[in-house]
């Protein structure tokens, strides 16, 4: 099968239909409709095997991780998924693993509601780079840099359960099936984020490990921080497994895909409520103070934090 051949059998017409796709794949260029009261949100990231996913990833792991971490930018922003792009590079045209690629990512472009509108396809090392787009109303994108001090911090989900989980398939164990799945397949917070605009002041995604993603948020923002560990929820899955080391993935462990977030006083207890609609685990963690830095308090105990996380270099 050549690369058109490809794209015919398995990715032409797949998902979600948005309606501001005029044209969508097929042509040299897709076409959307431009709305004045919304503004573009767009971002892109390249997963590669052996470094994002283990090199005997299903087709359908591949997909699910390499879409939900573009995504997840885009709920960083408190933007709605449009359309997306995919560029998809391997060695080999395997039909089985082909077909699961393309049936998740269909699925997954279903269940977010964001198209597929063209891409690449080419011979090389398996590699896949999505560039997502969304519209957020004008001037109400979140970003890193608007949080102000004393605002409470939250982070939505369980942290750590997925760097546990790849913890637990590099080690080839095949016990902890919530950690490996919380790695394998991630769920996006994007109802939840679309929700935060007008009451959330800051946000990010956490992909790199929660305190080096909120130290970004802080550095841009020109802000500290304080966390509270103990308001940090752990999972019974991942104390089972990690035991005493069960907060060090938590602070430090990637692959989350969640946010963190800051809050104004007076929006704390909607945001709760907001929670509790969406079925969100949401923690308020800590707040923001005016001396940079984030510090850790510990059985009463404040600790300079030591920031570290994902880097790829």
């Amino acid at each position: 099968m050549d690369e058109f051949s490809i794209i015919d059998k398995y990715f032409t017409g797949i998902g979600f239909q948005h309606p501001s796709v005029v044209v969508g794949s097929g042509d040299d260029c897709a076409v959307l409709k431009q709305h004045t009261d919304f503004e573009l949100c767009t971002s892109t990231d390249t997963l590669i095997s052996g470094v994002h996913f283990p090199v005997d990833c299903s087709g359908a792991i591949v997909a699910h991780r390499s879409l939900v971490a573009n995504l997840s930018d885009l709920c960083a922003m408190g933007a709605s998924p449009v359309s997306f792009l995919l560029s998809l590079t391997m060695p080999e045209a395997i039909n089985s693993w082909l077909s699961c690629f393309a049936d998740r990512l269909s699925e997954l472009s279903k269940l977010h509601q964001i198209m597929l509108v063209g891409g690449n396809i080419a011979k090389g090392p398996l590699a896949v780079t999505i560039t997502v787009l969304g519209t957020v109303p004008r001037g109400a994108a979140l970003l890193r840099s608007s949080a102000k001090v004393d605002e409470a911090i939250f982070v939505t989900g369980e942290l750590g359960m997925a760097a546990a989980g790849l913890k637990v398939v590099e080690e080839q164990l095949n016990t902890h099936n919530l950690l490996k799945s919380a790695y394998f397949y991630p769920s996006p917070q994007v109802e939840f984020a679309e929700s935060l605009i007008g009451r959330a002041s800051a946000c990010i995604d956490i992909s790199d490990g929660f305190l080096a993603d909120l130290s970004h948020l802080c550095e841009d923002s020109g802000i500290g921080a304080e966390i509270e560990t103990s308001d940090i929820f752990l999972s019974d899955s991942l104390c089972a497994y990690a035991g005493s080391e069960a907060l060090d993935f938590a602070l430090y462990g990637g692959d989350d895909y969640e946010l963190c977030f800051s809050v104004p006083a007076c929006f704390v207890d909607d945001i709760r409520k907001l929670a509790l609609i969406k079925k969100t685990r949401i923690s308020q963690v800590g707040s923001t103070i005016a001396k940079k830095g984030i510090s850790l308090i510990k059985d009463g105990q404040k600790i300079a934090a030591d920031v570290k996380g994902y880097t790829h270099f």
